[in-house]
């Protein structure tokens, strides 16, 4: 392959360390750093070093170690302010919730995985530790099939191409979930994910699709499979979503 003149490594490592921090690593040292990403200690220092002078990195409650700084969360909470996704989203998806006993979340693209942007949950028996900022694999969850039965060919064949890598010798089974699901979205505009991505929890998804296709994101609901039967996430819970999943595609155009 032919290299990328255009392409600042730089930055891209700098993104890569930044990536290793989540909602189950909210604080981590150098070395635990070096060990995720496959950087050498220090270039790992340096790119810290330049994080924390930016603010997008702090210290943490260790001072050895480091955690997110306000910077970055800012540069989160505009990401969602400009496209005004989430917020025309909130208020029809707590409905969803209340109405159905579900937990609704609408989720993007990052990297391997989609990161939820804003989710409901009703009071419920199963809950799963999910919120904003949570992220799920594109390769195993209703959400992240949702989002590739949205894409357009070209770029669904270099996402598949990029999932097939990641999962190794996994792959064979991963594929035959995601060509299962992509046939569903094709037959009924939704794809069914029934206790494949937790042995407890079905889940329903819905690509969210800006006009030509410029933008995808993915809508998801779920609970207990004892509950949330295949019939029932097909009828109204399905109506529910793609309804909101056609009302929420201009406010994606718009960002």
């Amino acid at each position: 392959m032919a290299k990328d003149r255009q392409f600042v490594t730089a930055l891209a490592r700098g993104v890569e360390v930044l990536r290793c921090f989540s909602l189950e690593r909210p604080e981590l040292g150098s070395t635990e750093i070096a060990e995720i990403t496959g950087l050498p200690q220090s270039t790992v220092w340096r790119l810290c070093h330049t994080l924390q002078r930016l603010g997008l990195l702090v210290p943490g409650r260790d001072p050895q170690r480091l955690r997110p700084g306000y910077g970055l969360l800012s540069l989160g909470y505009a990401t969602l302010a400009k496209s005004g996704v989430a917020e025309v989203a909130e208020p029809a998806m707590r409905d969803i919730a209340q109405r159905f006993g579900v937990a609704v979340s609408l989720g993007a693209r990052d990297g391997d995985d989609m990161v939820i942007v804003a989710r409901a949950e009703a009071p419920t028996i199963l809950r799963l530790a999910l919120t904003v900022g949570s992220t799920l694999p594109i390769a195993t969850s209703a959400l992240g099939w949702a989002w590739l039965a949205g894409l357009a060919e070209p770029e669904r064949r270099q996402a598949m191409q990029r999932l097939r890598r990641a999962a190794g010798a996994e792959w064979p089974a991963r594929a035959a979930d995601i060509e299962a699901a992509l046939a569903q979205h094709a037959a009924q505009g939704f794809v069914f994910n029934l206790r494949r991505f937790h042995p407890d929890v079905n889940a329903i998804g819905v690509p969210v699709v800006a006009a030509g296709g410029r933008r995808v994101m993915a809508l998801n609901c779920g609970g207990a499979a004892s509950v949330l039967t295949p019939e029932v996430l097909a009828g109204p819970i399905a109506a529910a979503l793609r309804n909101l999943a056609a009302r929420l595609a201009p406010a994606l155009e718009a960002g």
